[in-house]
């Protein structure tokens, strides 16, 4: 099949690059061909280049005043569409708000609506719009996770790789900041240098002006863990951390189970997450642990599994096993298939 796939900056170093690569090369492995629809495409002109067997695009790119009559035509000449959605929408991320809802509420303009957000996040969407949600989770990437000998340069006792952003910052400022003053912590990500934030800012000023190579080059600077290498720091490591983003008035997790949650483990690392409850449908609790938004629970937790090494080790194999198992971009990529095939 040929997949077009919506990812406005292929090279940028959001979540939504890495969840474009696990897509990416799960469809490619498994025989599929997938081209990209960038920030310097039209949907009009890519779509009709590639006349995709599938088009996978998200709630907050699509222009609905301009690019639903091509949506259309899509679907009418074969295409199945797979709409990313959540709901209730969000008027700075999503374009023409009251548009896009005004469609959401008509008719079907999309085959597949999913989201990585839990089904008890949606219920407003499927009453609302009468329209069923699919969950699709997160995933680790084949490719790129998998558990390797530990190295040298990564033997940490714990590690953190994610971006610093508002939303963790109870995480920063009352797990990680203790954390350094006890043990050997590894910090990696965007933000949390000058430098990085100068390079951002570099690089959204390369993207507005269309400077597609000045972009990339930039955003490649800005990696502080090569791609290939994320394996080496997970599986080094004797504890990783993972943190989910707060809702913006702090008050609950996401339903979301991030994708840090399925590639930490499958690239053999032991991991100490924050108390999301969706993360028990996917992993047990002699599989991952989970702390509570509580500082004593994280450090006594992280105090705990740093000197018990055999417990540490049985929980990060199980944990490893069922992710290579069930939870990489390859079994996400049958599910959509078959949900797309079922119709």
């Amino acid at each position: 099949m040929k997949i077009l796939y919506h990812i406005p900056n292929p090279r940028g170093i959001g979540a939504d690059r890495w969840i474009y690569t696990g897509w990416k090369n799960a469809f490619t492995n498994l025989g599929h061909h997938v081209f990209e629809l960038t920030a310097f495409d039209t949907l009009e002109e890519k779509g009709r280049a590639v006349a995709p067997d599938v088009f996978m695009t998200a709630v907050n790119l699509i222009d609905f005043t301009k690019d639903v009559p091509m949506l259309k035509e899509m679907r009418k000449n074969g295409t199945r569409v797979a709409l990313w959605i959540h709901w209730p929408l969000v008027r700075d991320a999503v374009k023409a708000t009251e548009a896009a809802e005004s469609c959401l509420l008509g008719e079907n303009i999309a085959d597949v609506y999913f989201g990585e957000r839990e089904p008890e996040g949606m219920g407003d969407f499927e009453e609302r719009t009468s329209k069923k949600y699919h969950v699709i989770p997160h995933g680790a990437d084949r490719l790129f996770h998998f558990p390797v000998v530990p190295v040298s340069k990564y033997s940490y006792d714990i590690v953190y790789l994610g971006a610093r952003l508002g939303h963790k910052r109870w995480f920063f400022d009352n797990v990680l900041r203790p954390l350094r003053r006890r043990h050997r912590v590894g910090i990696f990500g965007p933000y949390w240098t000058l430098k990085d934030n100068l390079l951002r800012a570099g690089q959204k000023a390369c993207m507005k002006m269309k400077f597609r190579k000045g972009a990339e080059l930039l955003n490649d600077l800005r990696i502080t863990i090569p791609p290939d290498e994320e394996n080496a720091l997970y599986s080094s490591a004797k504890i990783c951390l993972n943190f989910h983003e707060r809702e913006p008035d702090g008050s609950q997790p996401h339903y979301i189970v991030n994708q840090r949650t399925f590639k930490i483990c499958a690239c053999g690392g032991f991991q100490i997450c924050d108390h999301v409850p969706a993360i028990r449908k996917y992993f047990a609790e002699d599989e991952l642990v989970m702390a509570r938004i509580d500082k004593d629970d994280w450090l006594d937790k992280i105090d705990y599994y740093i000197t018990h090494d055999k417990e540490r080790e049985e929980i990060r194999r199980r944990g490893t096993d069922k992710a290579l198992r069930d939870h990489t971009y390859h079994n996400r990529v049958k599910q959509l298939i078959d949900l797309l095939g079922s119709l």
